[in-house]
């Protein structure tokens, strides 16, 4: 390898030179460029090692981007036009499957012959990929609003039904204060048909009474003429014996006087 090195050197750095100059002069020279070689070629050597030892081990892809080339006929021998890039749109215009060339044309209006291999019917991933990308951000987006709405309405959900079970407890309470006025309605409604009854009891009550009173006034009516006839029979009958006694003891008299 040195040998090598030191032969590749002198043949091109100094060509011609061992003709023309003294072998003592050009040796120091070429061993001065040959420890140099050597240097350049170990630091190459540590470099390339320590690259592959840097990269054992480590996933690597094969890149999609490449172009294709466009040429003027059928053949890879033929002239190139220019070159086309993956993702590029172009037309259609003819195509031969024997060959495995097509005609085409580009945007800008060249037209040349590619590799039919090369052509797709639908945009590569290297040019759906940017729409993709957008469409799975604006998903994502849309994702985070969702999922945001989502907590906002569990949240509201959880409320809900926490106002739903105070009405719940709300509506217990309300049934039992409506049980209880529909007790106290029933209760109003025995005590109004009692009232009723005793309104009813306090009329006839009120009747009896009015007809007692009515009784009795006919009664001390009736005693009072009773008791002014009386009155009135003793005046008669005390008027009567005033009459009738003086007669009675003036004939005692006179009838003792006859004897």
């Amino acid at each position: 390898m040195l040998r090598f090195f030191k032969r590749m050197v002198v043949t091109v750095v100094m060509p011609g030179m061992l003709n023309k100059v003294n072998q003592s002069t050009v040796l120091p020279r070429l061993g001065t460029l040959y420890l140099l070689a050597c240097l350049a070629f170990c630091l190459w050597l540590m470099a390339g090692s320590a690259a592959a030892q840097g990269t054992v081990g480590e996933d690597r892809w094969v890149t999609d981007a490449f172009e294709i080339t466009m040429r003027n006929g059928k053949g890879n021998r033929q002239a190139i036009i220019r070159m086309l890039r993956s993702g590029t749109e172009i037309e259609l215009l003819e195509s031969d499957p024997e060959a495995g060339y097509s005609l085409v044309r580009t945007a800008g209006g060249t037209e040349g012959w590619v590799l039919s291999r090369y052509l797709l019917k639908s945009a590569p991933a290297r040019v759906t990929m940017p729409g993709v990308e957008a469409r799975l951000r604006t998903s994502e987006d849309k994702r985070k609003k969702l999922a945001k709405e989502l907590s906002t309405i569990t949240i509201e959900r959880d409320q809900l039904k926490r106002q739903v079970n105070n009405v719940e407890a709300s509506g217990q309470g309300l049934q039992k204060e409506l049980a209880e006025v529909r007790r106290l309605s029933a209760n109003a409604i025995q005590m109004d048909s009692q009232n009723k009854s005793l309104r009813v009891s306090l009329a006839e009550t009120q009747a009896q009474v009015d007809r007692l009173q009515a009784d009795n006034k006919r009664l001390a009516s009736r005693a009072n003429r009773e008791w002014f006839v009386i009155g009135a029979l003793v005046i008669i009958v005390g008027m009567l014996i005033g009459l009738i006694v003086p007669r009675i003891r003036w004939r005692k008299k006179s009838s003792w006087g006859d004897l």
